[in-house]
């Protein structure tokens, strides 16, 4: 999980528990207000648990202490439940009563922090991603002929054993995932997979990054040569190289120069010298990857990348036609 993710967590844990005491301690005034003798009690209180804590730092007896709280207690209790009034109201009301607040509870991560971090890890991703994206079992396999082809299996067959082998990558998610290549023409669901996976992979937590190729470069490219690059433009180059997960949508479809092949080259090159998990999609097939690329980013494509050929007819031109008879009827 990113840095600024965590911070970010944190801090709206800090302000829900700065609130539930601040209300707290208003309460209590109030009541205070009501029933001074309640103000008496918290004060003797206090000074009693001080005495308690001197006794115990000078090794003497502590039971009159203890006594004399427990008899405080039971005296302030009586004189709440006279006045109808339920002692919780003078307790800060956390909203996660596991960990106060704090995120954390018994040395351990609370499952509020981690909730708020899946919650962030999502909200990172593009708004596109999140609304077109109706999760694995969104993807209509019926789109896919199921007619083999010559010597081969169906273009169903194939799409449903990517769609498999992308659950099995999201479900396993960790740092050894390694990198995947979808390669195939527009429209054959490459996008929505990896829509798919990043949602997934997001909602447990981990920092997810997704970019169309273009868009990437265009990042690098401000901190490299504009003046008006800030703050935001340096965090996001960052989070590209050290994110859990990169995904890297429509590769070829940059304008190509010799500035972008570099920027692509670190980025694949330096996420993968570092284990870091990178799914790429492409509508390129190999020997157009070759043309356009060079040498040393196709070897590292080929050889560090688990590759998935997508097949079938463009999705969006059928669904147009579905939705052409359907209004004819």
């Amino acid at each position: 999980m990113g840095e600024n993710a965590y911070r970010s967590a944190m801090e709206l844990l800090a302000r829900r528990r700065s609130k539930a005491e601040r209300e707290a301690a208003l309460r209590r005034e109030e009541l205070y207000q009501n029933l001074p003798q309640l103000r008496e009690f918290d004060g003797r209180a206090a000074e009693l648990c001080r005495a308690l804590t001197a006794a115990v730092r000078n090794g003497e007896p502590t039971e009159p202490c203890k006594l004399a709280l427990e008899q405080l207690q039971r005296d302030r209790l009586h004189l709440l439940a006279a006045g109808g009034i339920d002692e919780a109201l003078l307790r800060p009301q956390y909203t996660c009563p596991l960990c106060r607040d704090t995120g954390y509870a018994e040395g351990r991560r609370c499952r509020c922090l981690d909730a708020l971090l899946r919650q962030q890890a999502v909200a990172a991703l593009p708004a596109g991603v999140l609304s077109a994206c109706h999760g694995f079992e969104g993807f209509d396999l019926t789109y896919y002929s199921d007619t083999a082809e010559p010597g081969g299996r169906s273009p169903r067959e194939t799409m449903k054993n990517i769609l498999n082998r992308c659950r099995r990558y999201a479900a396993d998610f960790g740092p050894e995932s390694g990198n995947l290549l979808f390669l195939g023409r527009t429209g054959l669901g490459k996008t929505y997979l990896s829509a798919c996976i990043a949602l997934e992979v997001a909602a447990k937590g981990y920092e997810v990054r997704y970019y169309p190729a273009q868009a990437l470069i265009d990042r690098f490219e401000r901190v490299r040569f504009s003046r008006e690059a800030g703050a935001e433009d340096l965090s996001a180059m960052r989070e590209i190289l050290s994110c859990d997960l990169l995904i890297l949508d429509d590769l070829g479809a940059e304008f190509a120069t010799a500035y972008s092949q570099s920027v692509l080259y670190q980025v694949i090159n330096d996420r993968m010298t570092e284990s870091r998990p990178t799914i790429i999609s492409t509508n390129l097939d190999l020997p157009a990857l070759s043309k356009t690329y060079h040498e040393r980013i196709l070897s590292r494509l080929i050889g560090s990348y688990t590759m998935y050929g997508f097949v079938g007819r463009d999705i969006r031109q059928q669904k147009l036609a579905r939705h052409r008879e359907e209004t004819k009827v």
